[in-house]
């Protein structure tokens, strides 16, 4: 489903450009355009370099930005970058910021496509920074080319830290920072990153590692720039970053909880893709009902709510629930942490890379009949390596891997590294008190095992609970 109607209202992207107006004012696009029986002018979304004259065309047509992209870098989606400023436009507004606005673009990339498009219409003194140095100088290229080196500035980055280099030299103020992330941790993720279920895309791949992957992906880089921001708070007014992935964004929505950190979130959709946008502040600014979240979300996860019933023999409080249910998904090899703890209210988020509660009825028949001890360990066998040699994560991989890439790795090396950017299931375990009762509420985030495979495991705990 297309997602344009759900754009930020002022992009003007809402309505798709006219290919044909284009086509005859730009002789490189009408070289990559085609026309159809009925005169509607395409273009091959799956060809980079169609996808490349395209975005120069937009930049020329639009803001009359002259912008080179190399060939071997990063093709930036007009609208969705269109969206990210216009949403900055909107948290400047709530806090009544609306002159002499200066930015922070982190990872400029080689168009330092932000710092243009900001610079041509908002007006906005831009900072960009940028690590790769073949990215830095042609992106230095494209500002002068457009004669926007009063309004912009470029930096390369050479320490390790986020933003913390920005700040060594002399005392900086910004209104905002912004910044896209590389969303990946390896190139093996990068090549799982799609599940099998989803249809092929529409636009094709560009884009270099160093724009794409980053050590620990990308929750661990925007943990790492809220633990700078912390010592920073003084120089940036309101810190924000696109988020790719929809569960990283609620890992680090409960992260700020945690911290009562003021912060507020959005949805970047355009085209079939979205994107989400996050913000925090350290100032006085609610910033969250001064920008609210979407009101009507698209689609709307409902919990599931489970009554957890009285122990006969254990106070019913939340403490013992929560060491019940760590005890039962430790018992299942299920990985939980601790994301919040407030009052009555704990939150916990599970990640299990391969099924270890099913066939639990036919190992508890088995357990009553000692001369059958045997099967219970060839059960146990079983579901780690069915008759096939390959585990049950090993089969998760094989769907998001084709068979020229999984000859290079053995099983054990395959079902690690699935585990890692593909579970089986990822959620979250919320233990709530109301009035007299304790609640478990159950939120299913990712993972290739769906729903059905997270109520299992809340049928297993159900079971169990007694």
């Amino acid at each position: 489903m297309a997602l344009n109607k759900f754009m930020h209202p002022r992009n003007i992207y809402k309505i798709r450009p006219d290919f044909g107006r284009l086509a005859k004012l730009d002789p490189e696009f009408s070289a990559i355009s085609k026309t159809d029986v009925t005169g509607k002018v395409t273009i091959d979304f799956k060809d980079a370099n169609s996808l490349r004259i395209l975005t120069k065309c937009l930049l020329k047509t639009d803001f009359n930005l002259n912008v080179e992209i190399p060939e071997d870098r990063l093709v930036p989606t007009l609208p969705l970058r269109l969206n990210y400023i216009l949403w900055l436009e909107d948290l400047l507004r709530s806090i009544q910021r609306s002159s002499d606005i200066k930015g922070l673009d982190i990872g400029t990339g080689a168009c330092a496509i932000y710092p243009l498009l900001a610079a041509v219409k908002n007006k906005w003194s831009m900072v960009g920074t940028e690590m790769d140095t073949e990215s830095l100088l042609k992106a230095k290229e494209n500002v002068q080319r457009n004669g926007l080196t009063e309004l912009i500035a470029l930096k390369e980055n050479t320490s390790k830290s986020i933003i913390a280099h920005v700040f060594t030299e002399e005392k900086l103020v910004f209104d905002f920072c912004m910044c896209n992330p590389p969303f990946y941790s390896n190139v093996q993720e990068l090549c799982e990153s799609r599940s099998p279920a989803r249809l092929p895309p529409k636009n094709g791949f560009t884009g270099s590692p160093q724009e794409l992957i980053t050590e620990g992906g990308e929750l661990e880089f925007c943990r790492k720039l809220i633990r700078e921001s912390k010592k920073y708070k003084d120089n940036i007014i309101i810190f924000t970053t696109m988020v790719g992935h929809k569960y990283n964004l609620i890992v680090l929505v409960q992260d700020l909880k945690t911290e009562n950190i003021r912060h507020t979130h959005t949805e970047f959709c355009q085209g079939r893709v979205t994107r989400w946008g996050l913000a925090w502040t350290y100032r006085e600014y609610d910033v969250y009902n001064l920008v609210p979240p979407r009101n009507k979300p698209r689609k709307k996860q409902t919990p599931t709510i489970y009554l957890l019933p009285e122990l006969s023999k254990c106070t019913y409080s939340i403490k013992v629930a929560e060491d019940k249910i760590k005890e039962m998904l430790s018992s299942l090899s299920i990985r939980h942490t601790l994301l919040e703890k407030r009052g009555s209210n704990v939150v916990l988020e599970i990640i299990a890379n391969k099924d270890t509660w099913s066939n639990q009825r036919r190992k508890r028949r088995l357990q009553k009949r000692p001369e059958h001890q045997s099967k219970i360990s060839k059960l146990d066998h079983e579901i780690e390596e069915p008759e096939n040699g390959v585990s049950i994560s090993s089969k998760v991989l094989e769907n998001c891997m084709d068979n020229s890439e999984k000859s290079t790795h053995n099983e054990e090396e395959e079902s690690t590294e699935c585990s890692k950017s593909n579970p089986l299931i990822h959620a979250f375990f919320k233990l709530l008190r109301k009035d007299k009762d304790i609640l478990l509420e159950v939120e299913f985030i990712d993972g290739s095992g769906g729903k059905e495979g997270l109520h299992q495991i809340l049928q297993y705990i159900k079971n169990n609970w007694k």
